[in-house]
Order: structure tokens, then sequence, then C-alpha cells
């Protein structure tokens, strides 16, 4: 699952550098990317392949349609049964390969005003135990000479998880893990069901250009979780047993966020910093703090330095052994309701061309633009073990290369 701090951090970073950009008035934009995440420790390991492409045309000033695909494409091992009692050699060892491609269709349409736009989409994702579909409404407009912008978004999702169906059990604690997907959402087999899970979101933020060089951006997000929100092949010993970890059904996360970013005229380069802190009804809480610099090189290059650090507070519910320690009807092996602090560094390239650039032939093309990213991200999981082993895939990569062309 991708990080939502992640995410965030990236939106965020867009929104700030594009809130004094006029409205782009190019007929059609392509833009290719494709990231790669490798997590990596002992005989534990994950790697992520995520290509993705989307296509926006302008059929009139005032309109814009988009559509575009993505997958992510995931193998690797992980640990079935957590806190199993037998050696630390047996319990890592014995991790289970799991392969699964997720694809995501999507689409929108974008309205604009003088006095602002208007947005919505439609997203449907699909593999071999998990759909879903959602839809995004959003409302954007400038103020007070246009040095402001406020945006509000709505999102809805009606996903649909696959599990072993188990109707004679009638307490979590005898429910057996999923151990395969074969046969998901397949009306025909009665060893398998189905579960729902409702998500909305929503979110505002505030940009503000207080001068032509000092941007800041406040954001605020809340999301309503509703349905089965375990991971169904992954169980927990319980002490006689192993039972497929059972969490609430409900769960509201709410966050906010601040960033500001600084013009510094003598080293044509700019600064910007970022938190946010964030707080579950499942008592995570967390911070998340990041500060970067940005050089720009020639008008077309820009290079970026970015560093990150992470801390987060375990779930109420969670325990490292619940056969000692439990902690009420809920039990999890899932690390990352446990606490847990994590330190990212990285680099972006970015070049640039338009047709005012210097030396620039792009023929056809109004713009040109290349990106490459590079993070190393080292994770701590003091209260998370397997058996009496800490968590070996600690340390994880993560690499980007785009290519926008818009004409």
């Amino acid at each position: 699952m991708r990080s939502t701090s992640t995410i965030a951090l990236a939106a965020l970073t867009l929104s700030i550098a594009s809130v004094a950009a006029p409205a782009r008035a190019d007929t059609a934009e392509i833009d290719a990317y494709t990231t790669l995440f490798y997590e990596f420790g002992g005989p534990l390991e994950m790697l992520i392949v995520n290509p993705r492409a989307n296509v926006r045309v302008n059929p009139a000033e005032e309109v814009s349609i988009t559509a575009g695909y993505e997958a992510d494409v995931v193998s690797g091992a992980s640990v079935a049964v957590v806190d199993a009692p037998s050696s630390d050699v047996d319990v890592i060892s014995s991790a289970t390969r799991l392969e699964d491609v997720r694809s995501v269709v999507n689409g929108g349409l974008t309205l604009r005003s003088p006095f602002g736009s208007l947005r919505g989409s439609y997203a449907y994702g699909f593999e071999s135990d998990y759909t879903s579909h959602s839809f995004t409404l959003g409302a954007r407009t400038d103020a007070f000479e246009r040095t402001a912008t406020f945006d509000l978004s709505y999102a809805r999702g009606f996903d649909s998880v696959c599990d072993l169906n188990q109707p004679r059990v009638q307490e979590a604690v005898e429910r057996r893990r999923l151990d395969v997907s074969a046969g998901c959402f397949d009306d025909t087999n009665m060893d398998r069901m189905t579960h729902d899970l409702a998500l909305q979101s929503f979110q505002g933020s505030w940009t503000q250009a207080w001068a032509p060089i000092f941007v800041t951006q406040v954001t605020l997000t809340g999301q309503l979780i509703d349905g089965f929100q375990s991971n169904p092949y992954r169980a927990v010993w319980l002490g006689r047993s192993a039972a497929q970890e059972h969490h609430p059904d409900n769960r509201f996360r709410y966050a906010a966020s601040v960033a500001a970013r600084l013009w510094i005229e003598p080293l044509n380069g700019a600064v910007s910093v970022f938190v946010r802190a964030y707080r579950d009804n499942w008592d995570v809480r967390s911070i998340t703090a990041q500060l970067a610099y940005e050089q720009t090189i020639d008008g077309s290059i820009r290079i970026r330095a970015h560093a990150r650090y992470y801390t987060q507070g375990a779930a109420a519910f969670f325990s490292d052994d619940y056969s000692l320690r439990p902690r009420g009807q809920y039990f999890t092996g899932d690390r990352e309701l446990s606490d847990q602090e994590s330190f990212m560094a990285g680099l972006s390239f970015v070049w640039a061309l338009t047709p005012g650039s210097e030396g620039a032939d792009l023929g056809p093309l109004s713009s040109f633009r290349l990106v490459l990213k590079a993070d190393f991200i080292h994770h701590e999981f003091p209260g998370f073990r397997y058996a009496r082993a800490s968590v070996p895939n600690n340390n994880s990569i993560m690499g980007t290369l785009g290519l926008e062309l818009a004409f």
C-alpha cells in the first residue's frame, strides 16, 4: 500500500509550485511515469513496479478531459503468521511468496471560468482479490487578486475485499486466514466471500502567495472508513492457535499540514518546509517533517534535495505478543500499526523545455519535461518483532522516471 503521507507530500509540492502559474493553453498533454519501489532485508523483500500514463485534452479553453491507466506489479515475501512459536530463523525464512497485479483506469472532467474551476473524476481498480470504484469531486477558486487559492475536494470509494468463507465460525479468534486468491469473485466458489469497504475523504486547502518569493499552504484532511480493514492473508498467534487478524470496522482519520516555500534570488533556488500532524480513532498518532532545497540552473534544469523524518505511535489495540499481552477484542500483525520511525533522503532532477528555451527546437511540442527521482528510506520498528527477531526488511529504495509532453 502506498504511504499516504508520501502521496500527500507529492501533491502538496506540486500545488505550491504551481500556485502562481497561469492556466495552460496546450491542446493536449501526455505524461508517462514509472516508479520502482524495493524493500529489502534478509529473506523478506517487496518489489513494486508502478507504470502509469495520463492523457489530457483541452477541446476548449474552459474544458479539460483526462484519461489514465496505472498498475502496481507486486512480488515479494511476507510473514503469514506473526509471532508463531518457532525459532527466529524459521519465522522469517518460512515467509509466504506473493505476486499480484493491480490495475486502475480513470477519467475526469474539469470546467474552468474566471472565478475558478470544478472537477470530477472516476476510477476503477481491480486485482485478483480486490476491486474498487471511486469518484472525486472538487472545486478551486482564486481570491485577493489571485494571491490566494482555496481548494475543496470530496472522494467516495466503494471497495470489495475477498476472504475465506467461514459461515460456521462465530468468533474472530477462530477465523482462519485466506491462503491464496484463487477463486475470488467467482460466484460458483462457495469457499470465497467478499467484504464491503466504504471510504469517504474530505480535504480543504488554502494556498497564499504573501510575496512573489514566498508561498504558504495550509491543508486539512479527514477520512471515514467503514468495513473490513484487516489483511485476510495474515494471522496472529494468540497462544494456542493462530487466527486471522481482526481490526475494528470503523476508522476516522484526520490530519493538518503546513508548508512554506521561499525563493532565494541570489542563489536562484528555493527552500521549502513541510510539517504534518495526524491522528485517528485507533489512537495512531504521527508527525511528519520535511526540508527541501531546489536549485534552478539556466532556467531549464531543476535539482531538488530533500530529507524527511516520520514518527508514529502504535494503535491502541497493538501488542507485540497477544498470547502474553492481549489488548481486548482486536488483534493485528500489521507492523504499520506499531510504533515506528522513518528517515528518508532523496534527489530529483527535472529538465523542462519550452519554445522560448535557449537552443530548444521542440517542433510540434509546446513543452517537454523529463523527471528523474531517487529516494532511500530507513525504518525503525522498536515495538514489533517476528517471534524474537527484529524486522529485517527495514530499508527501501524508490526511483521514478517520468516524461511529460504538451502539444
